[in-house]
């Protein structure tokens, strides 16, 4: 795991490239790679890469980067690990390839000059490329398949910059810093800006299974390499996928094939154990491949999740790992939290960012630059109970009624509707239905449609076009069953996970010199996943029914079928009574209203604004918050 940085000059004339700029990317993500650092640079060809090391594999200086091969033709900057690129050099060796140490990036170099940019395709990793043809004068930045490592790039001034983090693109005086307004009205709904935007204006992300081509003659191209639909085979489903026995076998020998690859590492690999069933089964798996596994809780002070430390101390004396604990207070979350904001580069509304970071930095004060963590089992699984609400809903009511009554029939119940429900999210399940727009959008939405237009200053927007947009890929793609729960899973693993939550895991971890690994975002586990029908995934109502079932292989009844609790900060305490971030908000809002602002004054008070509320609107104001921190600490 490392940071990569860089930027091209597009004009056909020469460009003098500055090292300086080179050395302050570099310095703006030190933290991602804190054992070694290099540059390389060619004011001939325009070009220019920074990079940071995390030494994981080969801890020698023969993983030093930028990599160029012996016959400088290729180099590569590389953030990530290839798990098979032991079985790419065995390959390459057959072919004449010589290796000079033991590193995953040197096989990067090689499969490149073999295979071309179709090498891309054999690579079993997550990771984030930067690769500079320098014979035919062509550049690759690529991102993993899943999108668990992440890399944005900016086109100003005629000049391609690119970075595993914004902030290192800001070090570079031709990036301006200006927030796009239709970017902020996505994020208030999903609560993170969806690829390929960011929440600055010409600033992008460049998306999961994809990469950025730029040939010799300058002209730029976004290539897709892979997509989920194309692993997709409705035969299967008539076949062995509908076969219990079958599937439980094979994700119990995909899960273990995960987690075995992923103790690749020359350091010692961790694990964050919240005693819930995701983290605890991995626990219970990697100990099958070393026995001495450190395992990292965390807990906030005077809440009631403090009890379920019992569940984490329960699972670490059943593998006998050596398990360490840490105690947060919301000072102590408040004392972070607008570091935190610079630090995710672009208002990122999960709660969970407070605890991964602090769990990360216990981890790296006890040795660990390798963690394992449990994020993606429930979407793959189908675990979060709102999934079976909304499938429930959905087949009760929204299939049938949206397919028979009538759109003008649909539009005069809309209309009067209106004048009998208060509540906003009754609201806009009522106007989708009506408008023949998804029932689903995401597993975690902060303002929805009807809320955003009662606090923000543009009626012209519509978030409803990114859903469109992923759905349109599934009704292109035949082989797809295009069930609602198939839509929910697709939707989650395209939107909700390389974005919010993979970014959070990659963000907080690194932000400490720790390599978060995502054990149940396998390649291979989702593909298979994709193709079992969801009448074994939910079965009897129960939620992540086949994962449960497979975990009663190695865990005991108490830990799999627990009450679900999740695994994030008491921002409803925080702000109803807190003594830290209930002031702050207040003073935020205050400020907002100094200048110009994008908001109404609604914003003010949502619970006037919405009657109608959950939870206090503790996500809501959480997601104005993050917002507004970017722009205090940014001064925009």
């Amino acid at each position: 795991m490392c940071g990569i940085a860089g930027f091209i000059n597009l004009n056909n004339k020469n460009f003098e490239i500055d090292k300086n700029l080179l050395f302050k990317m570099q310095e703006k993500i030190r933290h991602r790679g804190p054992d070694d650092a290099g540059i390389w640079l060619s004011s001939q060809r325009g070009v220019g890469l920074a990079h940071v090391r995390l030494s994981i594999v080969d801890l020698s200086l023969l993983g030093h980067q930028p990599m160029i091969d012996k016959e400088n033709k290729v180099i590569v900057s590389f953030n990530g690990e290839i798990y098979n690129y032991k079985n790419l050099k065995i390959e390459l060796e057959s072919l004449g390839y010589k290796f000079y140490s033991q590193c995953d990036t040197e096989s990067i170099l090689y499969a490149y000059k073999e295979w071309g940019i179709d090498f891309v395709n054999k690579l079993d990793g997550d990771f984030a490329i930067a690769l500079f043809d320098i014979l035919n004068n062509k550049f690759y930045l690529m991102r993993d398949k899943v999108g668990v490592k992440p890399v944005y790039y900016g086109l100003q001034n005629n000049i391609l910059s690119f970075a595993s983090e914004i902030k290192a693109l800001f070090a570079l005086p031709w990036v301006k810093k200006e927030i796009n307004n239709n970017s902020v009205y996505d994020y208030l709904t999903f609560m993170v800006t969806p690829a390929p935007d960011s929440i600055y204006k010409n600033i992008f992300k460049l998306e999961a299974g994809s990469y950025l081509y730029l040939d010799s003659n300058k002209n730029i191209e976004i290539k897709k390499y892979y997509n989920l639909l194309e692993n997709i085979n409705l035969n299967n489903i008539k076949n062995n996928y509908n076969n219990e026995n079958f599937v439980l076998e094979n994700i119990d020998n995909l899960l273990n094939n995960s987690i075995s690859k992923r103790m690749m590492s020359d350091t010692p690999v961790g694990a964050f154990l919240s005693g819930g069933l995701d983290s605890s089964l991995n626990v219970a798996l990697m100990s099958k491949f070393n026995s001495k596994i450190k395992t990292f809780t965390v807990g906030f002070e005077n809440t009631q999740e403090l009890e379920e430390l019992k569940y984490a101390r329960q699972v670490a004396k059943l593998f006998n790992t050596e398990h360490h604990e840490i105690i947060i207070t919301e000072k102590d979350a408040f004392e972070f939290f607008e570091s935190m904001v610079y630090q995710l580069d672009e208002p990122l509304a999960d709660p969970v960012c407070i605890p991964f970071y602090f769990v990360s930095k216990l981890a790296r004060e006890n040795n660990i630059k390798v963690v394992q963590v449990g994020e993606g089992a429930d979407e793959l699984f189908f675990g979060y109970k709102i999934y079976l609400d909304y499938k429930q809903f959905y087949d009760l009511f929204w299939e049938n009624s949206v397919k028979f009554i009538p759109d003008i029939i649909k539009k005069y119940i809309n209309i009067f509707g209106k004048k009998f429900i208060n509540n906003s999210n009754y609201l806009e399940i009522l106007y989708n239905w009506a408008n023949n727009r998804n029932l689903f959008w995401s597993g975690a939405i902060a303002f929805n449609e009807y809320q955003k237009n009662i606090i923000f200053n543009n009626k012209n927007l519509d978030s409803f076009n990114i859903i469109k947009n992923k759905l349109k890929n599934l009704s292109d793609n035949k082989n797809f069953n295009k069930d609602f729960a198939n839509n929910i899973t697709y939707l989650e693993l395209t939107l909700r996970l390389p974005e919010l939550l993979l970014m959070r895991a990659d963000k907080m971890s690194m932000l400490n010199g720790v390599e978060a690994r995502v054990p149940y975002l396998d390649s291979k586990l989702i593909e298979f996943m994709l193709n079992v029908p969801v009448s074994l995934k939910v079965k009897n109502n129960v939620t992540k029914y086949l994962l449960k079932k497979v975990a009663q292989r190695y865990l005991p009844d108490n830990i799999i079928y627990r009450k679900k609790v999740g695994f994030a900060s008491p921002i409803i305490k925080w702000f109803e009574s807190g003594r830290y971030f209930k002031k702050y908000y207040k003073d935020l809002l205050d400020k907002e209203f100094k200048n110009n602002s994008l908001f109404l004054p609604a914003i003010k008070n949502l619970d006037n604004a919405y009657k109608y509320h959950e939870s206090g609107l503790a996500v809501q104001k959480w997601t104005l918050q993050n917002y507004l921190t970017l722009k205090k600490i940014n001064s925009l």
